[in-house]
């Protein structure tokens, strides 16, 4: 995007353009054109606020008032109200040396400047009168004064005027004896004017949006640009220069490509640029003449465009720790919670009162950091500080309003452990944006990314060998050290989960922390903080339950006697298909049952008769798996209530009751399939349509193959990214549309050692392939084909055909991943410029281990936010952040593999087990998930978990570490590490767990387990649930005696055995024995 030229007039569409230079007046001089249309219409406005809140504290109960122009004192703000109020009626005018006089009726204008008197022309559509008055040097504008002084006069004793700006100017200064003469009481009425400037125009917010997209294409195109490069070139730049730097372009916009007229824009303030521990979050900072350093770079610019103003701000992190991260997701959540906030009709101070709240229940420590107020409103005046947001603030949020919601953490000490290698006492995380309500939303007019994986950068460490030698091969394959939305987020995230294995060598070397003892001391602060947030989060499941209640359906065929079918015969059954009703004679009178209470049917013929004998469900029976949930819900509800068991039905003429033996069966064959169809379409959202981007541009990728297919073969096409989602159309033109909005997870696989390259979405809420709904869709591009690779035998090798084969293989791999990965970063630019961003995952094939999700062992590969296996379908994917506990079963000396089960947060979905995993990838799967900080235990037998759900979801003290009569108990996860192995009766419940699979372990392994079990196993549960050691003993016996124990127990087993075997001979040869006649 940074290579292409930017033609303003093109780009109204997009977020990021930036808006032609102002029209002129038509003369042909260069000068603005003056709209009167505009001027009395807000002109208008400004006399109703002043009339409707005469009496209110801002405008302290005023007759008249008076905005005196002059040349402002070189210490003033350039927000001066007088210029502002000229800029509001006047457009992008500033008239100099000019008095404006309002009273009830009309206004006096006082200057020497001819272009009002075309305004006045239009006096005549106004309720207010403009009257222009000409400056007069040879009297010294004594006559004009005296009309002013007698219009103020006549309106009343309070006149009010701006005392807290001192313009320069003998005219000026004259009017304001000739004021003081006439006796009048001078009231300052600037909150008035500010109340009148709060709410803005359609024509306002437009300049106020072209203000913000200055703003994010000088942040991205400038600074951003220059940071990195700053960074990759290690150079020492004062912040006073980057900052100068970036008020440059202001003054050569064409310097980031931009075409527009200068004189339309300039910086709302000097750019600040910080780092390196010294932090002011005001607006009023300066930035330093210090070197940047490269730890938390914090940067705040603002455009003004035609005189309204924009703000952006954000933080930059150079080698992050882990309590940087959570510091800044905090602020990111706490941001979006304000602007979330900021609709029509709410308080301001209610708002800041929220986003304050949620910080401090989050987190009490960065709560003190917090700046005082959470920003302001902007506009014509970059801080409109009658509209401040903080609590004191009543106002009431207006459409139209716009506020720059900037706020951050201060001073945040950094451990004493860290501050060495950061070289920081503390550090600052600051965020600001400028944002407009309207009616149905609050929309963001400044467009700079925030997500933690655009603002976090990972450089190269001296001590890291391993991560150099990583990234000197990514960036042979083309990836960017520092930028790239695909390549830096990943490479980042690689580098810390790398670097541990590092660190914990070089402490094992110096004698300190080992990997054993960090792992062990973060996973109980970790279980710690755990339990607490799955108390708060089972507190608002529960009473999201208490207010989302599912409406349970009723069983009704009709209405009355007055719905039954006409063609009724008396004395006949029934079926009627449309009320999906069979209708029973019963003593002569037709009783209809609805279809879903018949639980089977049948028929005979007997004594040249026909049968028919329905079964009903009723209480206190087996269901059985094809009961409705209509008919499940009303004997659930009503056990108590008489149900008919069965009823039989007898007919010489077997036509009628064939016939409707069938459609009975056609029936419930119907509303069976109809009520899967229902429940399978039940978690299905309506999305909203495609909105297709009509541009040649539009990024694609061709000649691609969908999973699963959207026919019954293989389905080959072309995917498109358009605006609010990407569409894949295949060769036979058929379509599917995945909307960005729907994406949870997206992932990149390149097609290193692999034999395809891909892309794969995970959706949020499932959609329609075909007949079936799925909640993953893959697009794939096959680098060789899989028969190729077992048919291709080697025949020499220094083979030239062969040699040349590798080459071309190698170089379309390379192409292929290229490709790929072009139309991720395309994909991640215009979802981001849409609103709904979408982040590509790269699987990290390094860390990956082999395991058995299914049926057949695959390669796991972990990810920032995911543990997929994408190569072979069935797909498998666990997103991390819904992951509760890690267990791992089986792990014991003796063992080859073991088992890993992740129990989510929702306890309503089994745990997932994956099985054979190998016993060298153990403490390398314990590092990857303490990195990430998910809690784990270890066990060494394999347990029920459908029984261990079941009784959690139930206890609602699990968190605690007491029971209900205050006994201790582990709390939580806890009670895994007791778990030191199962009773006998857990191999029994273990075959009814269907995720396990038997493929785990060795036959000598078998044989080891099945030995462990029995009579052995039980003393020593016995010997260990033993109270009194010493009586233990006292009471136990001798080695001689144990002796004798086994051999009787062996001795008793094949008596047995021997017995068991005569059995079984004997029932054998009874078998044989002919039968006597």
């Amino acid at each position: 995007m940074a290579d292409d030229k930017v033609t303003v007039k093109q780009e109204k569409v997009e977020g990021a353009a930036v808006p032609s230079a102002p029209q002129t007046n038509g003369a042909g001089n260069g000068l603005p054109h003056l709209n009167a249309s505009m001027f009395f219409r807000r002109l208008n406005r400004l006399y109703s606020s002043w009339k409707e809140n005469k009496g209110n504290a801002a405008w302290g109960g005023v007759d008249s008032f008076c905005v005196l122009a002059g040349r402002a004192q070189q210490e003033e703000s350039g927000y001066r109200k007088s210029a502002v109020l000229q800029i509001y009626l006047l457009g992008f005018l500033e008239f100099p040396e000019t008095l404006m006089v309002f009273t009830p009726q009309k206004l006096y204008v006082l200057t020497g400047d001819t272009m009002l008197e075309a305004v006045a022309k239009e006096n005549a559509s106004s309720d207010v009168k403009l009257e222009l008055l000409k400056r007069n040097k040879a009297d010294g504008n004594k006559a004009n004064f005296k009309v002013l002084t007698d219009a103020i006069q006549q309106s009343g004793a309070k006149v009010g005027v701006l005392s807290k700006e001192n313009p320069l100017g003998e005219l000026v200064a004259s009017f304001k004896k000739a004021l003081t003469a006439a006796e009048t009481e001078q009231v300052d009425i600037s909150k008035g004017i500010e109340t009148v400037l709060t709410v803005k125009e359609t024509e306002e917010l437009e300049n106020i949006r072209w203000a913000g997209a200055l703003s994010s294409k000088v942040f991205k195109l400038k600074f951003m640009e220059d940071m990195e490069q700053i960074i990759d070139d290690e150079k020492s730049i004062s912040h006073e220069k980057i900052s100068m730097g970036i008020e440059d372009v202001f003054d050569n916009p064409s310097k980031i490509k931009v075409t527009i007229d200068p004189v339309d824009i300039e910086p709302c303030y000097p750019p600040i640029v910080q780092s390196g521990g010294r932090y002011d979050l005001k607006p009023s900072a300066q930035s330093s003449k210090d070197s940047m350093k490269y730890d938390v770079i914090i940067c705040s610019l603002g455009a003004r465009y035609k005189g309204y103003c924009s703000n952006v701000g954000r933080t930059f992190f150079i080698d992050p720790t882990t309590s940087m991260e959570k510091s800044y997701e905090l602020l990111c959540e706490a941001h979006e919670l304000c602007v979330k906030e900021l609709k029509p009709g709410k308080v301001v101070g209610k708002v800041v009162e929220k986003v304050r709240k949620f910080i401090q229940s989050r987190n009490a420590t960065l709560f003190g950091k917090l700046t005082k107020n959470l920003g302001f409103g902007i506009g014509l005046e970059f801080r409109e500080s009658c509209n401040l947001l903080t609590t004191k603030n009543q106002a009431v949020i207006t459409e139209g309003m716009a506020f720059n919601v900037a706020f951050g953490f201060n001073d945040i000490p950094i451990p004493d452990s860290q501050k060495k290698k950061k070289k920081l006492d503390s550090y600052a995380v600051f965020l600001a944006d400028t944002v407009v309500v309207l009616e149905s939303e609050t929309k963001y007019y400044t467009k700079v990314p925030k997500a933690w994986s655009k603002v976090r950068y990972d450089i190269e460490d001296d001590n890291a060998a391993e991560e150099v030698q990583s990234k000197k091969k990514s960036s042979k394959n083309g990836d960017s050290t520092i930028h790239g939305s695909v390549g830096t987020s990943l490479s980042g995230t690689r580098n810390q989960v790398l670097q541990s294995r590092l660190r914990d060598q070089q402490r094992q070397l110096e004698g300190k922390e080992t990997d054993q003892e960090r792992r062990d001391r973060h996973q109980a602060e970790l279980m710690r903080r755990k339990r607490e947030e799955a108390m708060r989060r089972l507190e608002e499941q529960n009473s999201d339950k208490s207010e989302d209640r599912k409406k349970e359906k009723s069983i009704k065929a009709y209405p009355g006697p007055q719905g039954y079918p006409s063609e009724l015969r008396e004395r006949q059954v029934m079926v009627d298909m449309r009320a999906e009703a069979v209708i029973l004679p019963i003593n002569g009178v037709p009783v209809p049952f609805h279809i879903s209470t018949i639980k089977n049917v049948s028929k005979s013929e007997e004594d040249k008769a026909t049968y028919l004998r329905i079964n009903f469900y009723v209480p206190g029976t087996s269901l059985g798996r094809d009961v409705l949930p209509a008919m499940q819900n009303a004997i659930t509800k009503f056990p108590n209530k008489m149900f008919i068991k069965e009823l039989g039905f007898r007919s010489t003429d077997a036509h009628n009751l064939n016939n409707q033996f069938r459609l009975i069966k056609e029936l419930q064959k119907r509303v069976k399939q109809r009520e899967q169809r229902e429940q399978e379409e039940s978690d299905l959202v309506v999305q909203e349509d495609l909105i297709l981007t009509r541009d040649r541009r539009v990024p694609r990728l061709i000649d691609l193959s969908a999973r699963p297919h959207l026919t019954g073969r293989k389905t080959h096409g072309t995917l498109e990214a358009h605006s609010n989602g990407v569409r894949f159309t295949t060769n036979k033109n058929q379509k599917l549309d995945i909307l960005y909005a729907n994406i949870k997870h997206a992932i990149f696989q390149p097609c290193d050692k692999e034999l395809v390259v891909l892309i794969h979405f995970h959706l949020k809420n499932h959609i329609m392939i075909g007949k079936k709904k799925q909640k993953d869709v893959q697009f794939y591009t096959e680098v060789i084909e899989g028969s190729q690779t077992l048919d291709n035998r080697r025949r020499s090798m220094y083979d030239p055909d062969e040699l040349d084969e590798e080459n071309r293989e190698r170089a379309l791999r390379e192409k292929l991943n290229t490709t790929f990965k072009e139309f991720c970063h395309k994909m991640e630019s215009v979802s981001e410029r849409h609103g709904k961003p979408v982040v590509f995952d790269i699987p990290y094939r390094e860390l990956g281990f082999m395991g058995t999700p299914f049926k057949e062992m695959v390669l796991l590969q972990p990810s920032v936010h995911c543990l997929v296996s994408l190569t072979d379908m069935p797909f498998f994917i666990i997103s991390l952040d819904e992951v509760e506990h890690v267990h791992f079963e089986r792990v014991m000396f003796s063992s080859k593999n073991f088992d890993v089960v992740f129990v989510f947060k929702n306890f309503e979905i089994m745990p997932t087990r994956i099985s054979a995993v190998s016993m060298s990838e153990l403490e390398r799967i314990k590092e990857w998930l303490d990195d990430i900080d998910i809690c784990f235990t270890t066990g060494t037998a394999n347990l029920s978990w459908k029984s261990i759900m079941s009784t959690i979801k139930n206890d609602h003290r699990f968190y605690l570490d007491t029971d209900d009569d205050g006994v201790p108990k582990p709390a939580g996860w806890e009670f895994l590490k007791m778990e030191g192995s199962d009773d006998e009766d857990e191999d029994d419940e273990e075959a009814e767990d269907s995720n396990y699979s038997g493929a785990s372990g060795s036959e000598e392994e078998e044989s080891e387990s099945s030995e462990s079990d029995g009579s052995d196993w039980e003393s020593i549960v016995d010997e260990d649930s033993s109270d009194d050691p010493s009586e233990e003993e006292e009471d136990a016996p001798s080695w001689d005696e144990l002796e004798k124990e086994a051999q009787a127990s062996d001795r008793l087993r094949n008596e047995k055995r021997d017995h068991e075997d005569d059995e079984d001979y004997q029932r054998k040869s009874k078998k044989k024995k002919p039968r006597r006649h």
